[in-house]
């Protein structure tokens, strides 16, 4: 009797072959495959693509400060992983503008014209040449770090008389969760004019780790911001753009928690400083509205709150003789960091104080006649208040 199963299984055997033979040609297919994909794409080289300005003749007319001085692009694509710079030059001198990943510039009269003078150091009125590039760098992209340069276009270049337009804003807020109020545009944190610069801003306080970003306004994320040029720079970058309805949403970190005393100027230069706080360890009075008069070694110590180190208070007679002058220091040196009125002749209700490191401008608060008394002053270092109350 034939044995089915023989055939069976030399049936078997012979398909067992054919497959096996099969998955071996596959498996080469698939590792010639493999071999093709884990082949490095070849990265193009960066280009920044060809630079040109909108006129090559540039004379500035601040009797339209915010006229289109002069206008710049260059034909690269616009890329989140590629910032550019434009460098400007003449001379010894250069100046170096960030416009982040953007591909075009524009600069007003007075914009242009702050650049050619503080920057370049050419002269009002007299012709001079400027040679311009772009300068473009990957970010963001691990062992990536090409930059390229474009080509150099030159203009002919005339000053004007430096004329500094008022502040585009006089009230800023600023948002984020490194802020007390947090994420809500409803409601930001205020920042505070500075007393002694209308084209500055203050916000001091405790932050804690996290961003922040500043808008020109309440109640909408669409509103312009005052940003960094790139997202989360470090606190020692002093660059600041203002950015139209906030996109780019990039944003400035806070790390470390703790004091800091943040101030932007907003003029035709503007920056921004970040700065860390460490309170003083003293504060003096000092003026001929106290005992002590203009003799810095005389100055009265105010006393340290217990429980805030920022806070000092004194408690004294305030007098009109003399002028009726007293402002504050840190060391019993009048040509040492102080803290003075935020105007000349500052009435004893005024809430503000105005720090300044080495003493100028020596803005005196000041006891007019009849105001003679005694009084109870608390100052708060940190956020740069006063009050002044009569006892």
């Amino acid at each position: 009797m034939k044995n089915l199963n023989d055939k069976s299984m030399a049936y078997t055997g012979r398909g067992t072959g054919v497959v096996f033979s099969c998955a071996l040609l596959l498996f080469a297919i698939m590792i010639s495959s493999c071999d093709k994909e884990l082949d490095a794409p070849t990265i193009p080289p960066l280009e920044t693509g060809t630079l040109s300005a909108s006129k090559t003749t540039v004379v500035i007319d601040n009797t339209k400060p915010f006229d289109e001085a002069v206008s710049f692009t260059w034909t690269a694509k616009k890329n989140s992983h590629v910032v550019n710079k434009l460098i400007l030059m003449s001379g010894e001198e250069s100046d170096t503008v960030d416009v982040s990943t953007e591909v075009n510039k524009k600069f007003t009269n007075v914009e242009f014209n702050g650049i050619l003078l503080d920057e370049l150091d050419l002269t009002v009125g007299e012709v001079a040449s400027v040679n311009v590039i772009v300068y473009s760098a990957v970010v963001a992209i691990a062992d990536n770090n090409k930059t390229a340069s474009s080509n150099t276009i030159t203009l002919s270049v005339t000053p004007d008389n430096k004329v500094e337009p008022p502040p585009a804003y006089t009230k800023l807020w600023i948002v984020g969760n490194a802020t007390p109020n947090g994420w809500n545009i409803g409601d930001p944190n205020v920042m505070v004019s500075d007393p002694l610069n209308a084209y500055q801003f203050k916000y001091n306080e405790v932050l804690k780790a996290g961003e922040f970003k500043i808008p020109v306004a309440t109640g909408s994320w669409g509103a312009d911001f005052y940003m960094p040029p790139v997202n989360h720079p470090a606190i020692t970058s002093t660059s600041v753009k203002l950015t139209p309805g906030g996109t780019p949403d990039n944003k400035w970190i806070i790390d470390t928690p703790g004091a800091y005393k943040i101030l932007l100027n907003i003029s035709t230069i503007g920056f921004i400083k970040i700065t860390p706080f460490t309170p003083y360890q003293n504060i003096y009075l000092i003026g001929d509205a106290t005992t002590a008069g203009w003799d810095a070694a005389n100055a009265i110590a105010m006393t340290k709150d217990g429980v805030d180190a920022n806070v000092f208070t004194w408690t004294g007679e305030l007098k009109s003789s003399g002028d009726g002058y007293f402002r504050f220091l840190t060391t019993k040196d009048l040509n040492q960091a102080s803290f003075v009125a935020p105007a000349a002749d500052a009435s004893i209700s005024t809430t503000q104080v105005a720090f300044t490191e080495d003493g100028t401008p020596a803005n005196n608060f000041k006891v007019k006649v009849g105001e003679d008394g005694m009084y109870k002053i608390t100052i708060n270092q940190l956020k740069e208040t006063i009050t002044i109350i009569k006892q």
